[in-house]
């Protein structure tokens, strides 16, 4: 993956906590099988700062699509920590293998997107305002042993 180098340095950087587990994950994502099938559309910064939910709770929109892409699916399958804990990640993942193949390896490759998303947020702003709390909350998630 182009991010490896990347993705090291911030890990090695002192910013992460639970850093030697986190590279664990990410040696984890870089093992899965590329993605083989078609590339398909992804909004590729899909976290809570991006979805606007009404009041009843239930998501009204998908914002930001600057990063839209084509590409790998794990790409966006990615929020189910950006967003859930372990019961609503876990009901995220029955409703789109309910929809969709998803195999083991394109759950590692959306970890390992995690990973990066928040990592980048952490390395750049924190874990403090709105954006950083949802990159540390994330990290926090990836390293639970509820997965």
């Amino acid at each position: 993956m182009q991010r490896d180098d990347t993705m090291r340095a911030r890990l090695a950087g002192g910013r992460m906590t639970d850093a030697s587990r986190l590279v664990s994950l990410w040696e984890r994502a870089l093992a899965a099988p590329e993605w083989s099938g078609p590339k398909l559309w992804v909004h590729g910064d899909l976290h809570p700062a991006n979805l606007l939910f009404g009041t009843s709770g239930r998501l009204e929109a998908v914002i930001d699509f600057g990063d839209l892409t084509a590409g790998d699916p794990a790409t966006d399958l990615a929020t189910a920590w950006l967003t859930f804990g372990p019961e609503g990640r876990c009901v995220f993942r029955a409703e789109i293998e309910a929809r969709m193949p998803v195999d083991a390896a394109t759950w590692e490759r959306a970890r390992g997107w995690a990973l990066v998303i928040a990592s980048a947020v952490v390395e750049a702003a924190g874990t403090r305002g709105p954006l950083g709390q949802v990159a540390a909350y994330a990290l926090d998630q990836l390293v639970s042993p509820a997965d």
